[in-house]
């Protein structure tokens, strides 16, 4: 099966405090989950080539998670992609990116390669290469059209990513379920009930967790530590873990 390897393209929430770049990583150096604004300049800054993903995962529309993703189609269409590339989705994906998109660069969609989008609804899966993923419904912005983590499964290898969300019984799943689960975690203590905080919920999904499996929490600041939680780490920016 062999180790996972995960690099994060940044840790910081919308805010980008102490200066992190916004959340999002790279598995095996070809699934992308998010799009924050600086992904393409941390993938060059990592000596990934944005060429070699072969999909972009979306958890939710939200701006920190999702205004990398034009930079990333203009890198596609000038930089000589030719391989065919997926961006998975909530519902409303394409049209927001496309209209986006077409806003900022008019000729973005005119390309040499084939785009495939795929929206999935709660508890629909992908198969996108050797990347099987399900959607999992979780609690963030109502107002969006629908908020997403991924239980995922490559090369035999079972992991999970919570997006954004606050406590709620799909992401106590996917914890069960996860040889590494990837957690989105905005605060120490406060309470906001869209969002997992370190002091009361990030306990409950480590407990809920095998004792082996690795818990990577993201989304955080910078001066904040995991303390004493078993088998759990803050990702930092531009990091790699192999799993």
């Amino acid at each position: 099966m062999g180790a996972l390897d995960v690099a994060f393209v940044g840790t910081g929430n919308a805010f980008a405090p102490g200066g992190l770049c916004w959340n999002g990583f790279v598995v095996d150096d070809r699934y992308l989950f998010e799009a924050p604004p600086q992904a393409l300049q941390s993938l060059n800054r990592m000596g990934i080539d944005a060429n070699s993903l072969e999909a972009v995962i979306l958890s939710h529309h939200h701006g920190d998670h999702f205004l990398g993703l034009p930079f990333l189609l203009l890198h596609w269409k000038y930089f000589g992609r030719t391989r065919p590339a997926t961006i998975v989705g909530p519902p409303g994906t394409q049209e927001l990116a496309v209209a986006i998109g077409r806003s900022v660069y008019p000729s973005l969609f005119d390309t040499a390669y084939d785009l495939r989008w795929v929206e999935l609804a709660d508890d629909e899966s992908a198969q996108v290469g050797d990347l099987r993923l399900t959607a999992r419904r979780v609690e963030h912005d109502a107002r969006l059209s629908l908020n997403l983590g991924y239980q995922c499964e490559l090369r035999g290898r079972r992991f999970a990513y919570t997006g954004d969300t606050g406590f709620c019984e799909a992401v106590v799943a996917m914890a069960r379920a996860s040889e590494v689960l990837i957690a989105e975690c905005s605060s120490v203590d406060e309470r906001v009930p869209i969002h997992l905080n370190l002091v009361d919920d990030i306990p409950r999904l480590r407990d809920a967790m095998a004792p082996e499996a690795r818990l990577i929490l993201t989304h955080l600041a910078p001066d904040v530590t995991a303390g004493n939680l078993r088998n759990t780490s803050v990702a930092r920016d531009l990091e790699r873990y192999r799993i």
